[in-house]
């Protein structure tokens, strides 16, 4: 079923309501995240944790990420997005809750992967949950809107900035569990006001032939059937989320006060928003090249100016310019696929995180930190999504 026609039968609850239920899941995706990469070193300390072995737990996080959007999502697009927006809570809940208590290496890996299943699934859940149940011009608005959920990662450094020396790690995890309850709460209020039907009839569920097939046959046709579509949405995912993966690694070595953290995080929103016009005016194509381009001039600009204040520049511009594919990707993978619509808008986004998780590895053993040359690789990434959204063109998927 095409989204248009989903949309039209869905409306059922307000624009509000839609939007803050996709919202709650998608803040504490990025909250945990985010702390998780924060609290790495305390963690380290507490466990005595060896190098391998702090690689090991975070990738734990990440092989649960990717996990969680293929088996959750496939099961969501099974059972409809509304009972798994509530499983995926409480699965987190249960992973946060093992976290606080966590007594050795085993039990903070196990329960991190716990975490990460559900944090894997609630982004595909999430965005699909939205662009099934508003118009493609509200869709895009609010898929930007959705990606405020980012500022998640904000609460998670002042929280661990603030909060950490008084509550300890464990604390910052047990806290988490009040508003997760909470949120949980609004979030299953919200959806026993829609008719049983509505989300049956939104599912992108396998067809028939299909239904009695195992998880594994199943996973396979789709991700088949789907190849080309899904490797450039793999692919878009992954240059635009190393964008931002590379400022938050390239940052570290600038001004760390409250004031530049709040700055370095808040400069996506106004990304999001101008990415979200763009697509109304032009099209989703056109937004994309704006940003390839806008990318390469900024690294260019950047690797030839001798402008003492080029560094803290780039990295104070460069989210407001991620925030243009960070609020487009969720309404247009959702157009993108049909069958199966959540798992694989949801896996293409969380691999392509996972993949854009080694960037900073790449710059290092190639030596791109030296003289500037960081800045050659920021424009590379955004030559690499211009070839992309031409691909994108040869295959006919709409942009």
């Amino acid at each position: 079923m095409r989204l248009s026609s989903m949309a039209a039968s869905c409306r059922t609850l307000s624009h509000a309501r839609i939007y803050w239920t996709a919202f709650v899941g998608l803040f504490f995706d990025y909250y945990d995240l985010y702390l998780f990469i924060y609290l790495d070193r305390v963690l380290a300390g507490e466990f005595s944790l060896t190098q391998a072995a702090s690689n090991g737990l975070q990738f734990v996080g990440l092989a649960g990420v990717g996990i969680g959007a293929l088996g959750l999502g496939l099961l969501a697009d099974r059972w409809g997005r509304g009972r798994a927006m509530l499983v995926v809570f409480g699965v987190y809940g249960l992973g946060i809750a093992g976290l606080s208590l966590a007594w050795n290496l085993p039990s903070l890996m196990g329960f991190r992967l716990l975490a990460s299943l559900a944090l894997g699934a609630e982004w595909g859940v999430s965005h699909t949950f939205l662009a099934e149940r508003v118009d493609r011009g509200t869709r895009y608005r609010f898929a930007a809107l959705l990606q405020f959920a980012i500022l998640g990662g904000l609460l998670a450094a002042l929280a661990k900035t603030l909060l950490l020396p008084q509550l300890g790690w464990r604390g910052l995890f047990a806290v988490s569990l009040a508003p997760i309850a909470l949120l949980s709460l609004l979030r299953w209020r919200a959806l026993v006001e829609e008719p049983a039907n509505v989300d049956s009839t939104a599912k992108g569920a396998p067809r028939p032939e299909h239904a009695s097939s195992t998880f594994g046959t199943r996973l396979l046709m789709a991700l088949n059937h789907n190849a080309r579509p899904f490797a450039i949405c793999l692919g878009l995912a992954s240059l635009t989320i190393a964008s931002g993966t590379i400022n938050v690694f390239y940052v570290k070595d600038l001004p760390q006060g409250i004031v530049y953290t709040v700055l370095f995080w808040l400069d996506v929103a106004p990304g999001m928003l101008l990415g979200a016009w763009i697509v109304r005016r032009a099209g989703v194509g056109r937004a994309l090249a704006i940003y390839a381009l806008a990318l390469m001039a900024l690294s260019v600009w950047a690797w030839h100016s001798n402008w003492p204040s080029r560094a803290l520049a780039f990295a104070l511009v460069l989210p407001m310019l991620n925030g243009i594919p960070l609020g487009l990707m969720g309404a247009f993978f959702n157009e993108v696929f049909g069958e199966y619509r959540t798992m694989l808008s949801g896996a293409a986004y969380n691999l392509g995180r996972i993949a854009a998780g080694f960037s900073p590895i790449l710059v290092t053993s190639l030596g791109l930190r030296d003289s500037g040359r960081y800045f050659v690789f920021s424009a590379l990434l955004g030559a690499g999504v211009l070839i992309l959204s031409a691909a994108a063109r040869r295959l006919q998927i709409r942009l």
